[in-house]
């Protein structure tokens, strides 16, 4: 297995749409064959973001004593 990549997405202000950005591409590389997986995500009660999780892998919540 190879390096993998980093992303961050940047924003002025919540509401911009990084989360968005960032779940759609994940769909998109996932839909190409690459291995996507999200480490976190808080989708902040938005239906339309928690909606967009689904069909990615995630790294399970952990609670930290």
């Amino acid at each position: 297995m190879g390096r993998g990549s980093l992303r961050i997405y940047l924003g002025a202000a919540p509401g911009v749409g990084k989360t968005y950005a960032m779940l759609s591409e994940g769909h998109r590389r996932v839909e190409r064959g690459t291995d996507c997986v999200v480490g976190f995500v808080e989708h902040h009660g938005r239906p339309r973001t928690e909606v967009m999780l689904h069909g990615l892998e995630q790294v399970p919540r952990r609670e930290l004593a």
